[in-house]
């Protein structure tokens, strides 16, 4: 499901702000109840997608004769193919190769809060964070998440049926990074995208002023609850509310979809 791929594809700068935290393990996270209806006016003001809720197949897609699942380590063309279907916005991020690879890794990374350097290090932005200065110090300035906009515009264009449709597609090339992870059997690779978006769903959106400290490396957020949160939680304030919400509303819409699919 380029589902989470929209949640779980965040190819950030990791020097921006400093995290306080490092050891975490895996919480279990119950997925939000919210519906984009619950969140008003925020909803409206920003024009987000109305799509309500599609059936989707619960069994695997059949490809056709022309179009066979190709071998793992052949499958980035066709991963690229069926991303870009879903939305051209995506293009930036799918010039790697072991593209299914990356993916489901960072997804992994995002199930247990985490945000893992050397798995985000080749998808980083080229653009600079932005901090800047007022009467009252440092602050993340608005302009910073402005970088964001095209991956969340990106995330923001999946039609929901489409995106689990793809999730079903794929969902047997997920199965064999998935099945690295030596995971209990009653855990599946359904389990780990939902955890993973449980994670984003669940992060905090700022809309006031947010105070930053100069660190040894870039910037550590001033207010103590914030820098204490975990690095996926973290990243989330740095795209801005805007974008947090763009992106929230989206992935609560696949998440449920995809639930409703799991046996």
């Amino acid at each position: 499901m380029a589902a989470i791929a929209a949640g779980a594809w965040f190819y950030f700068n990791p020097q921006e702000v400093e995290s306080a935290n490092s050891g975490l393990t895996t919480q279990e996270l119950a997925l939000p109840v919210a519906t984009i209806q619950e969140q008003g006016s925020s909803a409206n003001a920003l024009n987000l997608s109305s799509e309500t809720l599609p059936k989707i197949s619960t069994e695997e897609p059949s490809l056709g004769s022309d179009q066979a699942l190709p071998a793992l380590e052949n499958s980035d063309d066709f991963f690229r193919e069926q991303v870009a279907r879903l939305s051209p916005g995506f293009g930036p991020w799918l010039k790697e190769d072991e593209l299914i690879r990356k993916f489901v890794i960072i997804v992994n990374d995002f199930s247990q809060g985490l945000r893992i350097y050397k798995h985000m290090k080749p998808f980083t932005l080229t653009e600079a964070f932005i901090a800047e200065k007022d009467n009252q110090g440092l602050y993340l300035s608005p302009k910073s998440y402005q970088r964001y906009n095209q991956l969340a515009s990106a995330i923001d264009d999946i039609n929901v049926k489409d995106g689990l449709q793809t999730f079903r597609t794929l969902n047997a090339l997920f199965q064999q990074i998935f099945k690295e992870f030596s995971y209990p059997e009653s855990y599946s690779v359904d389990d780990l995208f939902q955890k993973a978006a449980a994670e984003i769903l669940t992060a905090p959106v700022i809309d006031s002023r947010i105070a930053l400290t100069k660190a040894k490396l870039g910037y550590k957020f001033n207010d103590p609850k914030l820098e204490t949160l975990n690095p996926v939680h973290k990243q989330m304030i740095r795209m801005g509310p805007q974008n947090t919400r763009i992106i929230q509303n989206k992935l609560r819409l696949l998440t449920e979809g995809l639930a409703n699919m799991m046996p």
